[in-house]
């Protein structure tokens, strides 16, 4: 993954490269296949389908655009001056996404500071996207987990059991910073409130049957989480992407389950400490 910040002097800059061309680069099926796969292979600025179907064939109804142009013309230059680029090389897949026709053009004449920048945090999303998926692979996580998402699924919840949680409340909230948003803070103190304790039931259940598996499951929750925390993510990206890596290991159908999950850790200090 590169990411870099680059300005100059505009007016410079513009000079310099008037007298420099770039060759367009060809992409292999891999990459290609890689680029659309990012997307979905729909048009990120319109929602469109990026291919057609005619006949019994499917038939190719986008283009690959440089998110950075690849040869900016001077104006383009001066434009785009303060604006950060995904990569040096324009030619890198970083710096490609697939566009319909007609958004590519759009984008292209006249290409503005303000539709490169949309683009370029869409591309960037996408790219942190599949960083996260790479890495979350690399994680594991005890099977039995399932066991303890699975506990839930009947759990009767008793709106008298957050009396016993008093403290909860205060604890999460010291927790959770400014970077989770208000609705993702309530969600997880209502789910610490009504599924802790059954949470915590379906973990000595499985600790009596599997001694050692819980601590295991909490030790690997906990450097997902540290990973997570060096790249000085905000709190919300972390939840939602410790819920994804849960569900994907678990295979949980229901993504409450995997939320309560979470928060549970959230509260017990593997994640969020």
């Amino acid at each position: 993954m590169r990411f870099v910040l680059t300005f100059a002097d505009p007016k410079i800059e513009a000079r310099q490269r008037a007298f420099v061309t770039n060759n367009r680069r060809a992409y292999n099926d891999a990459e290609t296949a890689g680029l659309l796969s990012q997307v979905n292979s729909r048009c990120p600025l319109c929602d469109c389908f990026l291919f057609y179907r005619k006949g019994q064939r499917q038939h190719k109804a986008y283009e690959l655009a440089h998110i950075y142009p690849l040869n900016p013309r001077p104006e383009e230059i001066i434009e785009l001056a303060k604006s950060p680029r995904l990569c040096v090389d324009v030619n890198d897949p970083d710096n490609i996404i697939p566009l319909c026709v007609s958004c590519h053009e759009r984008f292209d004449k006249p290409r503005t500071a303000g539709e490169y920048l949309n683009l370029y945090q869409l591309k960037f999303d996408t790219l942190q996207q599949e960083r996260q998926r790479s890495l979350a692979s690399q994680y594991p996580l005890e099977q039995q987990i399932a066991a303890v998402i699975a506990h839930l699924h009947d759990a009767e919840v008793d709106q008298g059991s957050s009396s016993a949680l008093s403290f909860t409340p205060k604890s999460v909230n010291d927790k959770l910073d400014a970077t989770m948003p208000p609705p993702t803070k309530q969600k997880v103190r209502n789910a610490v409130e009504d599924y802790f304790l059954h949470v915590q039931a379906a973990f000595l259940e499985l600790e009596r049957s599997d001694p050692g598996c819980s601590e295991q499951i909490c030790i690997q929750v906990r450097s997902f989480y540290v990973m997570q925390k060096r790249q000085r993510l905000p709190q919300a990206e972390v939840f939602s992407n410790l819920v994804a890596w849960i569900r994907v290991r678990s295979k949980a159908s229901t993504l409450e389950s995997v939320e309560a999950v979470a928060s549970f850790f959230i509260q017990n200090c593997e994640v969020f400490e």
